[in-house]
């Protein structure tokens, strides 16, 4: 846990404590949880033409390293775009960048990363570190196995077998630059220092505590010195009971028998009595909503607590101005639950009576929403009978992505249809989800048809589907549809957002395409259980493909050559509320 005191020369004094508590095996697991962090298919990055590769494609380490020296303030300011425009960078681009920065002995971009703690936590900082390690790691397992090889004492052929497997495995995931070096653990101990007691607290309640005794044998942490705020937190890690009188102490006592009681004296974590949920009163479920540091989780898990304590909680935190920070998605899909329950009970027994506020606050947030597509724009929503599961979700995106594009809406199963209003606020785009429903066959080709038929220009197209298209219309299934439509009309951008039954599928449709070498942008979603807080991240995966994207790249360039790269990442930090 802390042996301060010990060199950190090559062997840095651990090579015998590791060895001691598990070696290999130990070692594997070590190894395997970071190799899907670098087996890449890479692909070739261009400052000029694609410099959000670097954060949304494979991208190794040495390309991130060579990345960083080549243009420090162009990669700096991509990746600080993408953020500020909600695109997912990827986690495997968040640890390569990061040992990349390190590697380089570039504390102050590292920093900057580390700004943004959603995208940087603890699982990005120890698998940037074990990147940096796997080369000593290595080593020690080498020497290991050649201990073995030489001893009196018989070995069996899968001990051996097994040491070679990890070894190997760790001579391909280590880094080709730096090391797990003083500095770097220096640099880890000041971010480290930097937890609340709350936030500690917060890992020690939803968190596992392996993460953290892995980064301490590397980085040699001290109990007292780096976590000043909760000192107890590092010994807690390590097997040690918390303190009796702190929550987590007194959560330990927590039981189904117990839990209303224990909610009149301690604030305790929605998840944690989550559990015990069943055996809540209302009373507590209304000290929940009250008390939970995030109104969001109540919001989130609304169904469980539903009662009138909290809606009158709910009601009073957002008249207090308590923010919401849902994403827009699931705010919306929120606020289809709320209205459904608040326009089916009456003034004397009105459910949700909060609707009203939170809908005033989402329609402020959809004023905000930028996504400059070039236009016109066509979305196109998927109403056949394989929606069904589906369908709500769907026309909720098809909805807000006309709503903030000023787009033409068509809806399709063997033929199409127009809604009688295009959604231009929330409760429209709700209203529409409530009302659209999914039957008939699946004739993509049909909401593009009538504008080919008109050879009406359209220059971004937007199909919302599961791709199972079964139907001609017209004599046209879709992408012999869009080829003629590209050839006689425009070329029209095409994007498909797409409701699979693997997050990892392309889909039947986008595949044809593919094959037939037709660029198209995909963005999935799970079609039993679609996931709408990634609703932003497809909106800026949407902008990170216009003209502005470069703009915004070059003005944050700017701002970083003035202001310095920590500045511009800190003042993006504070705009999204971290």
């Amino acid at each position: 846990m802390t042996r301060g005191g010990r060199g950190r020369g090559r062997g840095r004094g651990r090579g015998g404590r590791r060895g001691g508590r598990g070696g290999g095996s130990r070692q594997r697991r070590d190894s395997s949880q970071v190799k899907a962090d670098t087996d890449t298919d890479t692909v070739e990055v261009s400052f000029d033409k694609n410099p959000q590769e670097y954060f949304t494609g494979k991208v190794t380490v040495e390309q991130h390293y060579n990345g960083q020296n080549e243009n420090r303030t162009r990669y700096s300011a991509t990746m600080a775009v993408l953020q500020e425009n909600g695109v997912e960078v990827a986690q495997n681009a968040r640890i390569r960048a990061l040992a990349a920065a390190w590697a380089r002995k570039d504390f102050k971009l590292a920093e900057s990363f580390l700004e943004n703690r959603d995208n940087f936590g603890l699982n990005e900082v120890l698998k940037a570190l074990q990147l940096l390690d796997a080369g000593r790691q290595a080593r020690v397992l080498e020497k290991k196995m050649k201990m073995l090889q030489v001893s009196k004492n018989k070995v069996k052929p899968q001990t051996l077998g097994k040491l070679k497997s990890s070894i190997d495995s760790l001579n391909r995931m280590k880094s080709p630059y730096g090391s797990a070096s003083g500095a770097v653990c220096k640099h880890i101990r000041r971010w480290v220092q930097h937890f609340t007691a709350k936030e500690l607290e917060f890992y020690t309640i939803h968190f596992p505590k392996d993460p953290w005794k892995k980064l301490a044998d590397i980085c040699h942490f001290n109990p007292q010195k780096d976590f000043p705020s909760l000192k107890w937190f590092l010994p807690y890690c390590y097997g040690q009971e918390a303190p009796p009188d702190t929550t987590v102490g007194r959560m330990v006592t927590m039981t189904a028998e117990n839990v209303n009681e224990l909610l009149e004296e301690v604030t305790i974590p929605y998840l944690t009595v989550k559990p015990h949920k069943n055996q809540l009163t209302s009373a507590s479920k209304g000290r929940i909503a009250e008390r939970e540091n995030k109104l969001d989780t109540i919001l989130w898990w609304y169904e469980e607590l539903v009662c009138q304590e909290v809606d009158d909680a709910i009601h009073r935190r957002l008249e207090n101005g308590d923010p919401v920070t849902l994403p827009i998605g699931k705010l919306l899909e929120r606020l289809l639950v709320f209205k459904t329950q608040y326009d089916q009970s009456s003034d004397e027994n009105r459910k949700a009576r909060f609707y009203p506020d939170l809908l005033r606050m989402a329609e402020d947030r959809l004023k905000q929403i930028k996504l400059p597509l070039d236009s016109p724009v066509l979305v196109m929503g998927d109403a056949s009978s394989s929606m069904s599961v589906a369908v709500r979700t769907s026309t909720i995106i098809a909805g807000i992505l006309t709503a903030i594009t000023s787009a033409k809406l068509s809806f399709f199963n063997e033929s199409h249809r127009e809604p009688e209003k295009v959604p231009a606020t929330v409760e429209e785009v709700l209203d529409l989800a409530l009302k659209t429903p999914a039957d008939g066959c699946t004739a993509n080709a049909a909401s593009l048809y009538p504008y080919y038929e008109r050879k009406e220009v359209l220059k971004t197209l937007i199909m919302v589907t599961d791709e199972e298209e079964n139907t001609d219309f017209q004599n046209f299934r879709f992408k012999e549809l869009y080829k003629k439509y590209c050839e006689e009309v425009y070329p029209a951008k095409l994007v498909f957002v797409s409701f699979l039954y693997s997050q990892h599928a392309k889909g039947r449709m986008v595949t044809e395409f593919q094959a037939e070498g037709i660029d198209v942008m995909q963005f999935v979603f799970h079609c039993s259980q679609p996931d709408l807080t990634k609703l932003d991240k497809l909106f800026g995966l949407l902008s990170a493909e216009t003209q502005s994207f470069e703009e915004q790249i070059q003005l944050t360039q700017e701002k970083i050559g003035r202001e310095g790269v920590g500045n511009v990442f800190k003042a993006l930090k504070s705009n999204q509320g971290q």
